[in-house]
């Protein structure tokens, strides 16, 4: 039972027992004072009627008239004349007298008198006694009279103060829901805090489930902020604040393995290839200050265009990769520029020479060529490589831009057909969710990681995310994918499927109309809302975290599960979730990638489940290979895997 259920009936007996109490107490002490009036007219009306009889003439007559005036003028339930052996000569009784009370009030409250009883003098002689006893009924009922009123009044007021009990209650409790929505709070893993109230005992109580949501939270920010120092120290050259090669590579195996978002790219490489010349003329000194200011103008563009990351691939050569399609030749001359616009030194004759290549990168192109992805980022630089290695050194600043394929079958200037297709597509609902298995550590199935296709022509090729999402963003069709893909998962799971999890797009979480027409369809089908689970990137979730966190507080409560995937390049933010209730996230193949070999990313990943576990959220490994790997991971401790070495069974 609930604290306001037991208060409440704790106030109601309290009520009940000071008004019933009050109540009996009036009608005993009612009773009491009839009795004691009734007693008295008893002993006074037979000792002035016999004082009478004494003074007047012993005619039975006369007396058994002065009787029946006396019995006929007051309320006498009997009066009765005796001689001195106590034989009647005269009496008087009322057989019709009546109550309105009822008789169980009657045998309740007994009304006990005795009756009044004196002597008759005739001279100095007795001629007899008199008895009278006065009508108790006229008795029982101003006592029923005054019973009904003081019950009318006790309820009344009992009723009153319960009202004012109710309302006193309120306000001294009025902390009380906000210490049951923290305390539900903390136990759906979001551990968030709360004014202090001024009750005594409620904000003792406060104060310890604050002190643990802020110590859960100072933790996680932290071991955060440790981890992405340890992250910087084994991904990024010191220098110049880059990513290093290893770390580089990984992350456009990352980027290209993401199929819901990557269709096309472009990889800029660039060899500062008079390095040698301005170390020996400036110095070691002046030689690092130069690579910083590159290292920052690269760093700054990225922040400019997020699609962009940048690395320093080894002493001379740079590179900067779009995850998203772009015109290589413009991308190659704007990274050029800002590599020849921030490389300028103090010998002014002494100028840094870039040779630039620029190429585009397909998912096509690695699907094609080789067996796995992350060969296909090192064969794209290792052809660079050769291609730099070719041009002639004695050219200043020179880019050469490779057309190694077309980046999808449509054109990309051709916005009118993607209308077209795109439109046709969702009209006609060709549309498909491609499952993936996520399992735990013994291999049961957590959920499928379904990311959706769709099929532009009847019949015809099934187009991955990556391929049309730019279109369909550009186009403003995102809503209309968005709905239809839940309107799907839907479907299947109303139909038995096991748990889906969904990609949710940026402009999903910050479209109102996408969230009231989602809780909607979850409140109809609100048997299947603890199959559905919600994943969204990491890049979104903080880019829109406003945003996210109200995604959260609509869809949370509806039983549905989120969670947050391609975690990796914002570990130092992790803390800002403490208070969300996450389910599950999601680790970044940038991260998980030969994680049997790389002691760096071993340390990370355990920090990163640590991190994860202290808040309650599952922490899953994406786009695991091998079985060295998986080996690994379970080592480490993570909850769940998924990619492609990972199969149900």
């Amino acid at each position: 039972m609930s604290l306001i259920k037991q208060l409440w009936l704790a106030i109601i007996f309290i009520i009940v027992l000071a008004t019933g109490g009050s109540f009996i107490l009036s009608t005993l002490s009612s009773k009491n004072y009839l009795e004691e009036q009734l007693q008295m007219k008893n002993i006074d009306n037979v000792t002035s009627l016999a004082l009478s009889m004494s003074q007047m003439q012993k005619d039975a007559t006369t007396l058994d008239l002065l009787m029946s005036a006396q019995f006929d003028s007051g309320h006498y339930r009997y009066i009765g004349l005796f001689d001195p052996n106590g034989k009647v000569l005269s009496e008087r009784v009322n057989a019709k007298s009546q109550t309105k009370a009822p008789s169980w009030f009657i045998k309740l409250i007994p009304i006990k008198v005795q009756p009044g009883v004196a002597d008759i003098q005739d001279g100095w002689s007795q001629y007899g006694s008199l008895t009278l006893e006065s009508d108790s009924n006229f008795a029982y009922d101003k006592l029923w009279d005054a019973t009904i009123q003081i019950g009318l009044w006790a309820s009344l007021i009992g009723l009153v103060a319960c009202y004012a009990g109710g309302k006193i209650l309120q306000k001294i409790l009025s902390p009380l829901d906000e210490v049951v929505s923290q305390a539900k709070a903390i136990g759906e893993n979001r551990f968030i805090t709360i004014n202090e109230p001024k009750t005594n005992e409620f904000r003792a109580v406060v104060n310890a489930m604050n002190s643990l949501s802020n110590r859960i939270k100072n933790t996680v920010v932290e071991e955060s902020s440790r981890l992405e120092q340890l992250r910087f120290q084994a991904n990024f050259d010191h220098v110049t604040g880059l990513m290093n090669y290893d770390y580089f590579i990984r992350k456009i195996d990352s980027s290209i393995s993401h199929e819901e978002t990557f269709s096309a790219g472009v990889l800029i490489v660039s060899r500062l290839s008079n390095l040698a010349t301005i170390d020996q003329a400036l110095g070691h000194q002046e030689t690092n200050a130069l690579l910083r200011r590159i290292g920052d103008a690269l760093n700054n563009e990225c922040k400019n265009f997020p699609s962009l990351y940048a690395a320093r691939l080894n002493g001379t050569d740079f590179a900067v990769f779009s995850n998203q399609p772009v015109d290589s030749d413009s991308l190659g001359t704007q990274i050029k520029n800002v590599l020849v616009n921030f490389s300028y030194t103090q010998q002014e004759s002494l100028n840094a020479n870039f040779l630039t290549v620029a190429i585009n990168v397909t998912k096509a192109d690695a699907a094609e060529n080789l067996i796995s992805i992350l060969e296909a980022a090192e064969k794209f630089i290792t052809f660079i490589d050769s291609v730099l290695d070719k041009m002639n050194n004695k050219n200043r600043n020179t880019l050469h831009v490779i057309n190694h394929s077309e980046l999808t079958k449509f054109k990309n200037d051709d916005k009118d057909k993607w209308q077209q297709l795109l439109t046709s597509a969702l009209d006609n609902k060709r549309i498909k969710l491609e499952p993936y298995p996520v399992i735990d550590q013994k291999g049961q199935l957590i959920h499928f990681e379904s990311p959706v296709r769709l099929q532009l022509v009847p019949d015809g090729k099934w187009f991955c995310a990556g391929e049309f999402i730019t279109w369909a963003t550009q186009l403003k069709l995102m809503s209309r994918v968005d709905e239809l893909v839940l309107e799907t998962a839907i479907e299947l799971l109303s139909n038995g499927a096991d748990p889906i999890g969904l990609n949710v797009s940026a402009s999903a979480i910050c479209n109102p109309t996408f969230i009231e027409k989602t809780t909607q369809l979850i409140k109809q089908n609100a048997s299947i809302a603890n199959r559905i689970c919600f994943e969204i990137p990491e890049k979104s979730t903080f880019d829109h975290l406003t945003e996210f966190r109200n995604f959260c507080s609509q869809i949370k409560p509806l039983g549905c599960k989120i969670g947050i995937e391609h975690v990796g390049s914002r570990i130092s933010r992790l803390g800002e979730l403490h208070d969300i209730g996450l389910d599950y996230i999601k680790i970044d193949v940038s991260v998980i990638r030969d994680i049997n070999n790389n002691e760096a990313n071993k340390t990370l990943l355990r920090g990163l489940c640590m991190i994860a576990h202290s808040i309650g959220v599952r922490a899953i490994a994406e786009g695991v290979q091998s079985d060295n790997e998986i080996a690994t991971l379970k080592e480490i401790g993570v909850d769940g895997m998924t990619g492609p070495g990972i199969k149900l069974v």
